[in-house]
């Protein structure tokens, strides 16, 4: 049982492996593919009962098991060294397989991730016989009563929000279930030290939540390069031209 995976770009040209968060899929990277893909080659592989990859047994669910894949996918098509970029719940996933792998990871680039950077903090339960009437079975049944659930995003172009709030619908309570599970220990900031190649951050300044995460990044790693763009959470789509112009300028 593999993780689903899709290559485009120039296949001339050095790879890249783009992976994105939770409760998205590959269409997280519709508005980046055309200018990244001139140069190079993009590999997009989605998350464990996201998108087309299969949900596998819990066991599965591991930090470990993630690394083990990309570097299958890596093999599979024999690329011998890589960028990797992780998008949100992807990026303390992308810093650790650098660290693993630092003779096939030729640069890291993250966007705003509380589970990399922040705190997670876990939803309070509700009083028993207290109800949410936002909160119908229908809502339950499409995963639309998460609060990260991209129904609820604002600035997303229509064309692919619809396609993202497709995949969050579809997505199976085990996937979810497992998939948070993991989320505790994605935290990278206590080995951020022990990044053995340039690694940047492109944040998006609307997201008010992350900006202390950043600002703590800019004091405590110097050696990171931070990059301020005019989007929230998902800045690669809300501010994609200057994601796709700070990600080949950080390459070249």
């Amino acid at each position: 049982m593999r993780l689903n995976y899709q290559v485009t770009g120039n296949s001339d040209g050095p790879a890249i492996l783009l992976i994105h968060g939770f409760l998205s899929s590959n269409a997280q990277w519709l508005p980046n593919l055309e200018a990244l893909g001139r140069r190079h080659q993009l590999v997009m592989t989605e998350l464990w009962g996201h998108g087309e990859s299969p949900v596998p047994e819990n066991s599965a669910f591991t930090l470990k098991r993630y690394d083990q894949e990309f570097e299958q996918i890596r093999a599979d098509l024999d690329i011998d060294k890589w960028t990797v970029i992780g998008q949100s719940y992807a990026a303390g996933l992308a810093i650790r397989y650098g660290i693993n792998h630092p003779s096939r990871t030729h640069r890291i680039i993250v966007t705003n991730s509380r589970s990399a950077f922040g705190e997670i903090k876990t939803p309070a339960r509700r009083p028993p016989g207290k109800s949410d009437k936002k909160h119908t079975d229908t809502n339950r049944t499409k995963n639309r009563h998460l609060p990260i659930h991209p129904i609820h995003a604002r600035r997303l172009p229509t064309d692919i929000k619809d396609k993202l709030v497709d995949a969050a619908d579809r997505m199976s309570p085990a996937a979810i279930e497992r998939g948070g599970l993991i989320a505790s220990k994605l935290n990278a900031m206590s080995i951020l030290d022990k990044v053995p190649v340039p690694l940047m951050l492109t944040n998006g300044t609307y997201e008010k939540g992350f900006q202390a995460d950043a600002e703590a990044i800019r004091k405590r790693f110097p050696g990171v390069r931070v990059v301020d763009l005019p989007g929230g959470h998902a800045v690669n789509i809300e501010a994609a031209a200057g994601f796709n112009s700070a990600v080949l300028n950080f390459l070249d």
